[in-house]
């Protein structure tokens, strides 16, 4: 895993945050309550043990906390490749032998990061100070590739108005250029106040992942020129925008994909698949994308749904890039529509007991997935699925990302 961590600073990742809140207040603490706040998106990188963020589409990546790009609730570092370096670095961990997890064969470890050796630092209005942190994670016995982190907070400082904070993180090998690397693909952040009830939630989704690199600005100063003195030179390092905006896919076109590798619920995620194009599409009175062409992603998601009726399969598919002629270009489009297929659903519908008064009371629930672009998500039927090949998608692309 240290190896993994020192080959992060060779890639960036689109940081999609959906954020909900539950008001100051309101002692409830049913899902009911927590309201949906905004979507943030962030370009990020880990370098150097530290994150940088930007603005996607953005020149550059020096801003190194993500509070000054929201105006107010709850956001959080870490998540990416901090939090998973100080683990490997300070903890203690002890090995607690095989467990299953989402029907797969696991090794478990806990650990523990006492607030002495610098853990976590958690800042809410009344104070900021270090915390403790605990949890577990779980590794594939075979290539000891991280899988899951859950954390929680401990030693929380009686001055600190914090009754809980927690984090899970999921892991999956993503493939950039010619190499396959364990990322952060998904995490799921909560934060609890303890005198007013108030409540935050974050769900931190990593997409679009891919090489940058870094420029050296040097600069001299005015006033050791005038003294006839040999200027220092104030040399910071810029990381770059890791792409030209021209090398996307142009925006507002309608795209037609067609899967072309075969899926079955025992694909690992992580799996590469290709598309095929189908249709010419033009821009400015040129063929930007040829009828035929591969589109290249990987299986994001493939999990079981634990309904309270019947089984289901959460599958998400990210595609990321369009072989052509002139060289690969970045795919940024949002899904509009799939090909009818038996069994397969945007969306679930199912019966849920909620608490009413002082009783409960039985009611529909829709039950929908992220939107996330270049990602299809959607649910499959039964405790197995046939083959996926041949599933038609319709995109309406968006060009780099703003």
């Amino acid at each position: 895993m240290r190896e993994e961590l020192s080959n992060l600073p060779n890639y960036t990742c689109l940081e999609t945050i959906t954020r909900f809140h539950k008001r100051a207040g309101s002692r409830n603490r049913f899902p009911a309550q927590m309201r949906p706040l905004d979507v943030v998106r962030l370009e990020i990188v880990y370098s150097n043990h530290r994150e940088w963020y930007g603005s996607p589409g953005g020149r550059s990546l020096s801003a190194d906390n993500p509070f000054g790009f929201v105006g107010s609730g709850m956001i959080g570092t870490g998540a990416f490749a901090l939090a998973l370096n100080s683990l490997l670095e300070k903890a203690t961990m002890r090995h607690r032998g095989e467990e299953a997890m989402d029907g797969r064969t696991t090794v478990r470890y806990d650990f523990h990061l006492p607030r002495f050796l610098k853990g976590p630092v958690i800042s809410v209005p009344g104070g900021s100070d270090t915390v403790g942190e605990e949890g577990a994670f779980w590794v594939d016995p075979h290539s000891l590739d991280f899988i899951r982190l859950e954390s929680h907070a401990t030693e929380i400082p009686p001055y600190l108005p914090v009754e809980a904070e927690s984090e899970i993180v999921n892991y999956a090998r993503t493939r950039i250029g010619e190499r396959n690397v364990l990322l952060a693909q998904q995490a799921d952040l909560h934060l609890a106040l303890e005198t007013s009830g108030e409540e935050n939630y974050d769900r931190l989704e990593f997409t679009h992942c891919r090489a940058f690199f870094a420029e050296s600005t040097v600069r001299f100063e005015r006033e050791s020129q005038e003294l006839g003195k040999e200027p220092p030179p104030d040399a910071r390092a810029v990381i770059s925008a890791p792409m030209d905006p021209s090398l996307a896919v142009p925006a507002l076109l309608l795209v037609t994909v067609q899967l072309t590798t075969p899926i079955t619920n025992n694909a690992p995620v992580g799996t590469l698949i290709e598309g095929k194009i189908s249709g010419d599409f033009h821009h400015k009175g040129k063929i930007v994308i040829r009828d035929g062409s591969l589109i290249n992603g990987r299986i994001r998601r493939l999990e079981r749904y634990q309904s309270t009726t019947r089984g289901e399969f959460i599958v998400g598919l990210e595609f990321t890039d369009v072989e052509t002629t002139g060289g690969p270009l970045r795919f940024y489009a949002d899904l509009l529509q799939m090909d009818r297929h038996p069994g397969i659903r945007p969306a679930l519908s199912e019966q849920v007991f909620v608490r009413s008064g002082a009783g409960y009371q039985t009611r529909s629930q829709t039950i929908t997935l992220p939107e996330l672009p270049g990602v299809a998500s959607f649910f499959v039927d039964g405790d197995t699925f046939p083959v996926l090949n041949g599933l038609r998608m319709v995109w309406r692309t968006r060009g780099p990302i703003q």
